[in-house]
């Protein structure tokens, strides 16, 4: 079956990939520009960026599991779209389900409609990414389902890459069903409602004051603070939630420096914890605004861009050969999936798998060495906590004149 299916390079960022995809898909325009939106401009309008940090530690699990974000309401993508599509007067369902037959023809019936919809699925479900099974039930994820070939059940995603992937209609929704806390959830795409420029121009000043309010606020699980908080668990012998006693002996530490590398680096976040893309969100937006101040924080968030990229190569630090290893397969494995190339896909991934095996039956660094490591980390994050900082509060100040 032949779809339709934009061209361009694949997104960074899964929801703000899709709804990219999605509107180029439908011919929605920037009313400012006449070009399809932009990637960093659908990140900033939607509010931008944030700091997300939880180390999870389940009985039924043998290693603790760290999950980081930086975008705005990271841990709450629906509102973040919600938030979105408000402010670009797009016109959108988001609808749930009780049960996963209701839900798969609900979803059959949006595409016959041609309505493109953002499926929130369990990634570990979905059999090309070849994720452990350790993973399933803990990784919400969303891709957009385009088309549908209904006499081989079949259904048509963009999933961060070139080429649409193809997928048996069951096993989706068997991806979807295992996220029960969303019942189903999907966004379905109806049509574009006018924009005028000066109604989009509010829209990025909405979008650029909410990124700064969230950042700064006082609350140690949000924003810049969570990094605060972060630093101080590295370093703080005497907590029990420090990660000196959480990975005493180095038990199941590797997993989780590797989770740092991936997250800034690879996953979603287009190498630089989605702070270059932000820059470029305030570059495009300071010529919409006439606003020259906020090609200054730009070069802000491009340095922190930085320094985040560096706090993610230390965490597997290089002078330990069998980290570089580590690093150089994680980024094969993505380029490989960004370019549709699963044979190389897969074999970096066994490749990988084999080498952590050995990592964790011998954990290359003693107790000094990791103690060391805990604290160039704590003091990296103190650092880029005050460049944050001074960042998101030159944010807020721009946008008041």
């Amino acid at each position: 079956m032949k779809i339709e299916f934009p061209e361009g390079t694949p997104g960074i960022h899964p929801p703000t990939a899709a709804l990219k995809r999605i509107l180029q898909f439908k011919g929605v325009k920037n009313p400012i520009t006449g070009e399809p939106y932009s990637e960093a401009m659908l990140l900033g309008v939607g509010g931008g960026l944030d700091t997300g940090y939880i180390l999870f530690q389940f009985q039924h699990l043998p290693n603790p599991m760290l999950v980081l974000g930086f975008r705005n309401q990271w841990n709450n993508t629906s509102a973040f779209l919600e938030n979105l599509t408000n402010r670009l007067y797009l016109k959108v369902q988001f609808r749930e389900f009780d049960e996963r037959s209701t839900a798969q023809k609900a979803l059959r019936e949006t595409i016959i409609q041609e309505k493109p919809a953002i499926v929130w699925v369990d990634k570990a479900f979905l059999p090309y990414h070849r994720l452990p099974e350790s993973l399933k039930g803990y990784i919400n994820y969303q891709v957009a389902v385009y088309a549908r070939d209904g006499r081989l059940w079949r259904l048509y995603l963009d999933d961060m890459s070139t080429q649409p992937i193809e997928i048996r209609e069951k096993v989706f929704t068997t991806a979807r069903a295992n996220l029960s806390q969303n019942n189903f959830l999907m966004m379905v795409f109806e049509k574009a409602q006018k924009i005028n420029t000066r109604e989009l121009r509010e829209s990025i000043i909405e979008g650029i004051r909410d990124c700064a309010t969230q950042l700064t606020r006082p609350v140690k699980t949000v924003g810049i603070s969570n990094l605060e908080n972060w630093a101080e668990k590295l370093t703080n012998r005497s907590d029990r939630q420090g990660w000196s006693h959480i990975f005493k002996d180095q038990v199941g530490l590797f997993p989780v420096l590797r989770v740092i590398y991936e997250s800034i680096k690879l996953n979603g976040t287009g190498g630089f914890a989605l702070r270059k893309l932000y820059a470029d969100f305030l570059h495009e937006t300071a010529g919409i605004l006439g606003n020259p101040g906020l090609n200054a924080v730009a070069g802000q968030y491009l340095q922190l861009s930085n320094h985040w990229s560096n706090l993610a190569d230390n965490a597997l630090p290089s002078k330990f050969p069998v980290f570089d290893k580590v690093k150089n397969l994680l980024n094969k494995q993505y380029k490989a999936y960004r370019d549709y190339n699963f044979t190389e896909y897969k074999k970096s991934l066994n490749d990988l798998q084999d080498l952590e095996a050995k990592i964790n039956a011998d954990f290359p660094l003693n107790s000094y060495e990791t103690s060391k490591l805990f604290e160039r980390l704590s003091s990296q994050l103190k650092l880029i906590s005050e460049l944050e900082m001074s960042a998101a509060l030159r944010l807020r100040d721009v946008t008041r004149r």
